[in-house]
């Protein structure tokens, strides 16, 4: 009957207290290095003293690469979670039969770096000749999904522009899918062989081109259905114009922006009644647009001479952008990038390339009417501007020299490069660029580094890739002297696929 005895039940109440207590200090502490532990904190085993920790998250393609950090073996392969004292690192990935890929930085406490989009490049890839062609194909051209590549394959006598159109998810096999498919005879004016199709841009179904024919005779541009070539169309022809430039409404081929240089207006045209519609907008001297209502244009009225003016159509009303100096090249683009959308825009005549974030939500508000950039890249001359594949970066480019912006960090590259190249590069992905130089494909992380010349090309654009950047579509000079489409196989090792 000890439950009955006052001082053994006074005792186990304070027992039963004091359990509780302990157990609420056990439970505050463990909450407290939980939270110190989550927000970077460390206690260093040897020491004793309490340090701040970062984060590295490391990934590669293809996977399994050996992971360095300041030259010493962090015994973990990518993709990896590292939880690293504060401070400056240089990281290594290597995998036999790659390329090392090497990057610096330096991991502050309580922060995150990620390193998730390395790429390595094979020491010696493996290269298959696909076909001989007569000369250096004069347009090859690829779907946005990456699946289909066209090589353009015309005899001088050809009375129409034929495509060798290859299956990149079939380069695995012995012998690739590769199909002909020919532009209808009627569909180009004065065709000859003197004759200049160039890419203008693709419909997102990956089956409509929009194609600019350029001869003797001036311009034309026409619509190429890849799958069914009898449903191709002259824009031309369709609505008895001569324009400066066509491109797709909202990239599906419904309808079309019609843009005559020489009055400066822009209109649409709709393919389905094949009519004109009035006149969208006056004055402009060049233009981009986005999506369903949204364009980006320039234009130089009522503004000081030498000046121009960027501005944005939403459909209803044209806000002004920027002011900038009056050039031969307009550089404007626009896109989104983590729900928010971005614009750019300059001139070759302006030193600087101006973006902004978001900026109809103040020029909208009469209170503020005026949009402030982000960010101007100094890159004096430049003639491109172009996001990457993942919208994150925004490069701009004068033959070498590069200005660069990272919408995620808020970080700006510059940048000129020693390697002189062939004409602008092109964005690979998201965070590589690629180009010729030398005669050799070149390719280099956004900001310059990690640059690899990875196999001869005769292509000024480098190369194309299959969807899964498993292979790599060049043009180069065969051993013989002849002209042929390569296939350079990324993988190397145990990466490679095994042979039946």
């Amino acid at each position: 009957m000890d439950f009955l005895d006052p001082k053994k039940k006074r005792a186990y109440k304070i027992r039963l207290i004091i359990g509780y207590v302990l157990v609420a200090i056990v439970i505050g502490l463990g909450t407290v290095i939980i939270v110190y532990g989550a927000s970077g904190y460390g206690i260093n085993t040897k020491t004793g003293q309490i340090i701040q920790n970062g984060l590295l998250f490391t990934d590669s393609k293809p996977g399994g690469a050996e992971i360095y950090l300041n030259g010493k073996d962090q015994h973990s392969t990518t993709s990896a979670r590292l939880v690293l004292p504060a401070g400056n690192y240089t990281l290594t990935l290597k995998k036999t039969g790659y390329q090392d890929w090497n990057r610096s930085f330096a991991l502050n406490e309580q922060s995150i770096g990620r390193y998730v989009y390395p790429f390595l490049f094979p020491v010696k890839p493996q290269i298959t000749n696909l076909k001989t062609y007569d000369s250096a194909p004069a347009l090859i051209t690829q779907t946005p999904d990456y699946k289909w590549l066209l090589v353009e394959n015309n005899a001088a006598s050809a009375k129409a522009p034929t495509f060798d159109q290859y299956d990149t998810t079939t380069l695995d096999n012995a012998t690739p899918d590769v199909t002909t498919v020919s532009l209808p005879a009627d569909l180009l004016t004065n065709y000859t062989s003197n004759s200049q199709l160039t890419e203008v841009e693709w419909s997102t179904d990956n089956v409509h081109l929009l194609l600019q024919h350029t001869t003797a005779d001036g311009i034309e541009y026409v619509v190429f259905n890849r799958t069914h070539p009898d449903q191709s169309f002259n824009v031309n022809k369709m609505f008895g114009i001569t324009p400066s430039q066509v491109s797709l409404y909202d990239k599906k081929i419904d309808q079309l922006y019609i843009f005559d240089q020489t009055t400066g207006t822009l209109r649409l045209g709709d393919t389905s009644t094949k009519v004109l519609a009035p006149v969208l907008l006056n004055n402009v001297l060049a233009y981009k647009s986005y999506g369903k209502d949204l364009i980006t244009y320039v234009t130089d009225n009522g503004e000081p001479a030498g000046k121009v003016a960027a501005r944005i159509w939403d459909g209803s009303k044209s806000y002004k952008l920027n002011e900038f100096n009056a050039g031969n090249v307009y550089l404007i683009d626009t896109a989104q990038f983590q729900g928010h959308f971005y614009y750019a825009d300059g001139s070759n005549m302006s030193d600087w390339v101006y973006v902004f974030k978001d900026p109809l939500d103040d020029i909208r508000d009469p209170a503020t009417a005026k949009a402030l950039p982000v960010v101007a890249l100094h890159d004096p001359g430049a003639t491109k501007i172009k996001f990457s594949a993942n919208t994150r970066f925004i490069g701009a480019e004068n033959a070498q020299n590069f200005a660069v912006y990272d919408m995620e960090t808020q970080s700006s590259y510059q940048y000129t490069l020693s390697d002189p190249l062939a004409d602008n590069m092109s964005w690979m992905d998201g965070h590589r660029l690629i180009g010729a130089s030398g005669g050799s494909v070149l390719v280099m992380d956004y900001d310059g580094i990690n640059k690899h010349l990875v196999t001869p090309t005769l292509l000024s654009q480098g190369a194309y890739f299959s969807s899964n950047y498993n292979h790599m579509l060049t043009v180069a000079t065969n051993t013989d002297g002849t002209v042929v489409l390569q296939n350079v196989d990324m993988r190397a090792g145990t990466d490679l696929p095994k042979k039946p």
